[in-house]
């Protein structure tokens, strides 16, 4: 294979993982990755929707956080250019990356013997511990039997090698996001039937790297494996440092971190006891229960606030018969973050709040975390879902969320009231009732600059709320104090916030020629099938 074949790759060092991924300091660890703070969130959001949107992204973001692993994209050097950013880690670019550089001869008389010398050529260059297959929709449609090209040239090499279904024309349909909306709603109050999300990279290749590259292994008793979102991902190594801390105290361990981690450890994935996973489809961890009889426990959207991720944890604790040790473990947790928010809790009852937000429209639980545990004088709730016309959700599916997070919100014991999309002049005479408006998801510069609305934008940590840590939620309530207390802290007016900004698609500006490409990217990309509604 020639040299400029590999033209995508580089040997450019990526200096964010930090060794060993054990840092001390929250504040350390959030400045540590920039993707998911403030408008990098929305930025990479924008990137999978408008632009880097098919199962290839996601497949080359798995591979990326396997330590030793090299992707290997089969097609056009086009198709791996595009890939060399993922949206879930925009600072650190995919530098080693490899690509067959199909063209047209190729296209016309086969690739597979391309394929071949490229899989070998990868290897001589970087002497990897592992490399994965990534065909793209040219190689997917010329009707290569790439993974029997990968495996006999695997046979050659002291390698392993991989094949992922990563073609792009088999990414998800245009009534996907409708059904994991409806998913995601019903899946609130309680444990849902698992959604069959087809299409999507991530899934694909988690499950690929389970079928090919896991052995059978003797079970260590009381270890779990753990499914990662990132190392780059937003406050992951937190998590990590509570997980450990709280398992240990239970009389368990972490096996292994999948897929972040290396090709040694994903191979040794299956003598853990037992699965956490957080996918919306868990198909590797599906297989590692029928191939090697590995029991999994999911993360579900009510394991949210101090009560939720208590419960998760009691939970897993009772899945390896250790039910006594979780809950002396989950009650001193318990006890110690009750301490840690008494002051806390007292400062903030001294102001009234409201609080903006997008997230609560995915994941309402949240809600519990300011009203329950940090107990904020929440006056207005005020919520945001022009999100859901970006995503093209139904009309149908949007009421049953919007009336399934009515009806959770009439469970919390408080007296706040609930504003729909709330117009600037609306959530200005919010503003006037209360000492501090809360903004998530960086909504902020979007009503300033309607009205100068003074919101205290709290999206670095809100949004790691999702993550499985008391020490978010303590470290969240200290941030509200420290900003309540910063004066003119509401009274900034912002060169960022003087721009006009199209709501919906935030950081996106307000202009026609914007707006006309996001709707033909729809119109091209979202109407790819024609089943189901509109």
């Amino acid at each position: 294979m020639e040299g400029a074949d590999l033209c995508i790759s580089g040997d450019g060092k990526d200096d964010i993982s930090g060794g060993d991924g054990v840092f001390d300091g929250i504040y350390y660890n959030l400045m540590l990755d920039r993707t998911f703070l403030g408008i990098y969130d929305s930025i990479s959001r924008s990137a999978h929707y408008h632009g880097i949107n098919c199962k290839l992204s996601g497949s080359v973001y798995v591979v990326s956080e396997i330590d030793g692993a090299v992707p290997l994209i089969h097609g056009p050097r086009s198709c791996a250019f595009h890939q060399r950013l993922s949206p879930r880690k925009l600072h650190s670019p995919v530098y080693n990356m490899a690509c067959t550089n199909l063209e047209e001869g190729d296209i016309i008389y086969g690739g597979e013997a391309k394929l071949r010398r490229s899989i070998c050529e990868v290897y001589n260059r970087y002497q990897p511990s592992l490399i994965v297959v990534l065909p793209t929709c040219i190689s997917g449609l010329m009707g290569e039997d790439v993974l029997s090209v990968a495996k006999d040239v695997e046979q050659t090499l002291p390698c392993n090698v991989v094949y992922v279904p990563s073609e792009g024309f088999a990414h998800r349909d245009r009534d996907s996001i409708d059904s994991i909306m409806q998913y995601v709603a019903t899946s609130w109050k309680k444990t849902s039937k698992e959604f069959d999300f087809r299409g999507c990279g991530q899934v694909d290749a988690l499950k690929a790297i389970a079928e090919q590259l896991m052995e059978e292994q003797d079970v260590i008793e009381n270890s779990v494996n753990l499914e990662s979102t990132g190392r780059y991902t937003y406050g992951f190594n937190l998590e990590i440092q509570e997980y450990r801390r709280i398992l240990a105290k239970m009389g368990t361990s972490i096996n292994a971190v999948i897929p972040t981690s290396t090709v040694e450890w994903i191979k040794r994935a299956p003598a853990a006891q037992l699965n956490v996973v957080r996918s919306r489809t868990p198909r590797w961890a599906d297989h590692m229960r029928d191939e090697f009889g590995i029991d999994q426990i999911k993360k579900w959207p009510h394991h949210s606030g101090i009560d939720g991720i208590g419960s998760f944890f009691l939970d897993l604790g009772s899945k390896l018969g250790l039910d006594g040790e979780a809950e002396e473990a989950i009650d001193g947790e318990k006890k110690r973050v009750s301490e840690e928010l008494a002051k806390i809790r007292q400062i903030l009852s001294a102001y009234d709040f409201a609080i903006t937000s997008q997230n609560l429209v995915f994941n309402p639980y949240r809600a519990k975390v300011y009203l329950e545990d940090l107990r904020v004088p929440l006056k207005y709730i005020c919520i945001d879902s022009r999100v859901l016309n970006r995503l093209k959700v139904s009309q149908a599916t949007r009421n049953m969320m919007i009336k399934n997070m009515n009806s959770m919100f009439e469970e919390l014991d408080s007296n706040f009231q609930v504003l729909m999309d709330p117009s600037a002049e609306e959530l200005h005479n919010v503003a006037k009732k209360v000492d501090y408006v809360l903004g998530e998801f960086i909504t902020s510069p979007v009503y300033e600059k309607a009205d100068e609305i003074p919101i205290l934008d709290v999206t670095p940590l809100s949004d790691l709320l999702y993550r499985t840590s008391f020490g978010i939620i303590v470290e969240l309530g200290r941030r509200l104090v420290r900003m309540t207390n910063s004066p003119g802290r509401n009274k900034r007016h912002l060169i960022v916030s003087r721009f006009d900004y199209d709501s919906p698609y935030y950081p996106m500006l307000k202009d026609s020629r914007i707006t006309s490409s996001i709707s033909m990217w729809h119109g091209i990309w979202r109407a790819n099938s024609m089943r189901g509604g509109s």
